[in-house]
């Protein structure tokens, strides 16, 4: 196989993955729309669009399966068969297999499949034959099980490693350009402007029925032309770019020495053309939530079902844009929490009517900006976290003493310790204690957190909060004695000057500032950081109030310098542990500053204050 063959085999193989997964969502919701023509129409045309290109670039068994899978669909679309939960879940069983055959031919350009099986089910299903049979399971949901079990190894797998090892080294052959072009004409007879499949473009449809909020795709009438490009090429480019707005700033602090008109206006219009360059750079490692959290609706469908709960899944921000290094270790993460709000969190239907809920439980999922962070709340409205439960089961498993004393918070937070579970027997779904582990240890990895809310009879929120990972941001030049420190922008409420008037001292707590009836504690960045510096007055300070989620705090600096765009960079191996840093970056003047993590860095101290003086001083 030459270099250009395996290029467009590749490239198939790429564009089948995003197919595949439109496929899934679209199948998802045939299943709460069953009359839905415009629906039935999408999934032939995606169907039909595997099949055809799979033959084109020479995948005989995807072809051959496809053909099937297609004629499947033709009935349904003609409504020579009637669409129940038996045919969504064949269909998507169907929409997996051709998963694993993609996914086992970019391993492997000559796997072979034997698709005798599937086949057979989709012929019983045309011949009014097939039995209902359990949701086939999401692969992404059985990470957990996965890890647990040994696997083995057949000597069908032994042989297809084998000769995949042997392909890896095989020389390739060198084509000309005319040569590409006519083996271009082969592959794709009648075409001449492409040598691989054009993507489909899938859009999300909003419903206002609230039951019908899983995302349906809807014919697009366009679609933007789309090249691909390696995430190392996208980082060099976002250095350069970090580079440039460093050389900008050291320009603008020099403006005033320049008294040439034409070269002031030069470096506005630079300065235009930076931040628009900065932008772009900065948007292209930007990608949307959007099908990662429709990937949800599979693995809420699957686990409903294999309990026997009626569950309606919705989403809300999918739009939002994150980093693509982060979207890629969320994933994990996520399946585990919905899992385990359907599976711990909703009540069975027996137990909602007696509790006086409907029948069917709901689960949320809502992704928004939150300051220089990323939010991720996964919300039930079931039976909650009982710490009482919680806690005789970490006596149970020695996981805490039975005289040790913690607060309800610390003691639901137990739910994240490794092989923790309040399950008694292990199912298919839970039960090994591993899935809120995953949970946390993944997160923690993105320098991110999670937080847990709970009500008893109400429900329960995860709330995962993600970093600022993107490489320059919005901050605030400050001037602590000597040291200059940057605060990013988005953790900036105001400013003010403290006057004694507002200046309170509240012993075993300390300075607090009390501003409209609200009182905040007042920390110092010196104090913080230990380092020993020469304290201005109170009043020629300045209090700088922070928002952070639990409560706002104030903290001192000398002055404020100005603000500006900063470059984060990475913290060399001896402070990168440290809390309170966020990275760092140049100034104009070529000298370095540290970014500070305000929250971080006094969330210890937050914790330590009390705060029932402060209705008293409000009063």
């Amino acid at each position: 196989m030459d270099e250009f063959e395996k290029e467009v085999k590749l490239d198939f193989l790429t564009e089948a993955l995003q197919l595949l997964d439109d496929s899934e969502q679209a199948f998802l919701a045939l299943e709460g729309d069953k009359n839905n023509a415009d629906l039935m129409n999408q999934i032939f045309r995606l169907a039909h669009n595997l099949k055809g290109t799979s033959r084109a670039v020479g995948f005989g068994d995807v072809a051959e399966f496809t053909h099937e899978f297609e004629n499947l669909i033709l009935k349904l679309k003609e409504g020579q068969l009637e669409i129940t939960d038996a045919i969504v879940s064949l269909l998507l069983e169907c929409n997996d297999h051709v998963s694993v055959m993609i996914r086992m031919l970019n391993m492997d350009l000559n796997s072979r499949f034997d698709s005798k099986e599937i086949i057979e089910k989709i012929q019983s299903a045309l011949s009014g034959n097939l039995a209902a049979a359990p949701p086939a399971p999401a692969a992404s949901a059985h990470a957990e099980e996965q890890q647990q079990e040994e696997e083995t190894i057949s000597a069908e797998d032994i042989a297809l490693l084998e000769s995949f090892e042997q392909n890896l080294n095989a020389p390739a052959e060198v084509l000309t350009m005319e040569q590409k072009e006519k083996r271009a004409e082969s592959f794709f007879p009648g075409e001449k402007t492409a040598a691989a499949p054009a993507p489909v473009a899938v859009q999300s449809e909003a419903k206002h029925d609230e039951h019908k909020k899983a995302a349906a795709p809807a014919k697009g009438n366009s679609e933007d032309d789309s090249i691909r490009v390696s995430l190392s090429r996208v980082e060099l480019l976002n250095n350069v770019v970090g580079e440039l707005v460093i050389i900008q700033t050291m320009l603008n602090q020099h403006r005033d020495e320049v008294e040439n008109p034409t070269m002031l206006k030069s470096l506005s219009h630079l300065a235009k053309l930076s931040k628009e360059i900065q932008n772009i750079s900065m948007s292209l490692r930007m990608v949307p939530l959007k099908q990662t959290l429709q990937k949800m609706q599979r693995i809420v469908r699957d686990t409903s079902k294999t309990l026997g709960k009626k569950v309606h899944l919705e989403l809300v921000g999918e739009e939002t844009e994150i980093d693509k290094t982060v979207l890629e270790h969320l994933a994990d993460p996520l399946v585990h929490i919905v899992r385990n709000a359907v599976d711990h969190g909703l009540e069975t239907t027996e137990g909602r009517l007696a509790s006086g809920k409907e029948e069917e439980g709901r689960v949320t999922i809502k992704a928004f900006h939150e300051g220089n962070s990323m939010v991720i709340e996964i919300s039930d409205d079931g039976k909650g976290i009982n710490p009482k439960v919680i806690r005789e089961k970490a006596i149970e498993k020695g996981v805490i003493s039975a005289n040790a004393t913690m607060s309800d918070d610390d003691i639901i937070n137990l739910i994240f310790h490794p092989g923790f579970s309040t399950k008694d027997a292990v199912s298919e779904i839970s039960g090994r204690g591993v899935g809120m582990d995953v949970v946390k240890t993944n997160i923690e990895k993105l320098s991110g957190e999670v937080k847990v809310i709970s009500e008893i009879g109400k429900g329960s929120v995860f709330k995962v909060i993600l970093p600022l990972t993107l490489a320059i941001i919005e901050g605030m030049v400050t001037k602590i004695g000597e040291e200059r420190y940057i605060i990013p922008l988005g953790q900036v409420y105001e400013s003010l000057s403290p006057t004694p008037d507002i200046v309170h001292h509240v012993n075993g707590v300390g300075d607090c500032l009390k501003i409209r009836g609200e009182v905040l504690p007042l920390f110092k960045i010196s104090k913080a950081l230990q380092r020993n510096m020469a304290e201005k007055p109170l009043h020629e300070q300045i209090a700088i109030i922070v928002n952070s989620d639990e409560r706002n705090f104030a903290v001192l600096v000398d002055d404020i310098l100005h603000q500006q765009q900063v470059v984060i960079k990475k913290l060399g191996d001896e402070i990168k542990n440290q809390k309170g840093f966020m990275g760092s970056t140049i100034l104009g003047d070529g000298r370095p500053a540290f970014i500070l993590d305000l929250m971080e860095l006094f969330a210890g101290s937050m914790k330590k204050k009390k705060t029932n003086f402060i209705d008293e001083m409000a009063a």
